[in-house]
């Protein structure tokens, strides 16, 4: 298709008089050195763009639904934990981990130790693949967590109020951003025993906060008559609150990785012998993660509770 040519507009009026070869020479006048100072200006104020807010990341949380039914093909074979029904909220409260470039090597490393020490010899059977939960089938990055509340279920008119209560029971607790260290490696099996996860045991944290954080989500989830996290129970509507907290620190863990079948008794044991365990102590003991938020995820919203906020109750007067 021929170009289609337009009459020459009043700016370009005003060039007519400007041959090629002066135009040749005015962009040859133009100093190397400034087109020097240009380029790095531009380097530079493309690579200190801003970081994305952690807001961010919660829009994009879940994925989207391919099938209006629960099909475990669509997922890796695995199976919820909890089937959808129509009019629960499914509820999770947790402590979101974004590893950064660093620590998302070493998990690899650690993923690909295990695995390179449980392939077959020839003849057998393959060993299970392992898949890790830091990144999606298609290599992009994904969050980490520290659950802080079992899989709980929410009707529709008690979205709000869960979310207000906790919220108070977590300004209660009075806890402040604070860092975590690993401490092993170990396989467990989620309650059902469909799936098996590779995680990070944690230190009790300098000022106990996890069982605080622990303590406040189970007050809440109580409230409304839900299964409280590492306590055994069901139903909680007729039970008296337990007014001395146990320490369930060695509860508390990471998932980095999962599989579909059960570990073999040899799997379990090259967790805790070389190369596997020299790596976790020398590598990943040495990392610190942070959190100053507890991500409260109901259905597909993720809601964020700032720690270190005072109680409302506190709040008031010009000196409070």
């Amino acid at each position: 298709m021929p170009l289609v040519q337009y009459p020459d507009s009043s700016s370009e009026d005003d060039s007519k008089g400007i041959t090629v070869e002066e135009l040749s020479q005015l962009s040859s006048a133009t100093p190397t050195s400034a087109l020097k100072r240009k380029r790095i200006e531009l380097d530079q104020s493309s690579s200190e763009l801003p970081p994305l807010p952690a807001s961010f990341y919660d829009l994009y949380s879940t994925n989207a639904r391919t099938s209006t039914r629960d099909d475990p093909s669509l997922h890796g074979g695995r199976k919820r934990a909890v089937p959808h029904v129509e009019g629960n909220w499914a509820t999770h409260v947790y402590l979101e981990w974004h590893p950064s470039q660093t620590e998302s090597t070493a998990l690899h490393t650690i993923i690909s130790l295990v695995q390179s020490r449980t392939e077959p010899s020839a003849g057998a059977s393959p060993s299970p693949q392992i898949h890790p939960l830091f990144l999606s089938s298609l290599g992009v990055p994904l969050p980490l967590h520290i659950s802080i509340s079992r899989p709980l279920i929410l009707r529709a008119p008690q979205r709000d109020p869960f979310l207000a209560t906790l919220s108070t029971y977590l300004r209660k607790s009075a806890v402040r951003p604070f860092e975590i260290v690993f401490t092993t490696l170990k396989w467990v099996p989620n309650f059902e025993r469909t799936r098996w996860f590779l995680v990070l045991g944690i230190a009790r944290p300098t000022n106990d906060e996890l069982n605080r954080l622990l303590q406040a989500c189970n007050q809440a989830a109580e409230v409304f008559g839900l299964p409280r996290l590492y306590t055994g129970d069901g139903d909680t509507r007729h039970e008296k609150q337990n007014s001395q907290p146990q320490d369930l620190s060695s509860s508390f863990h990471i998932s980095i990785a999962w599989t579909l079948a059960e570990p073999l008794p040899e799997t379990h044991a090259l967790l805790t012998s070389d190369p596997v365990a020299r790596f976790v102590d020398t590598d990943v003991r040495k990392l610190e993660v942070g959190f100053e938020a507890v991500k409260v995820k109901i259905g597909n919203v993720v809601s964020t509770v700032g720690l270190g906020l005072r109680p409302k109750s506190e709040i008031g007067g010009i000196l409070g």
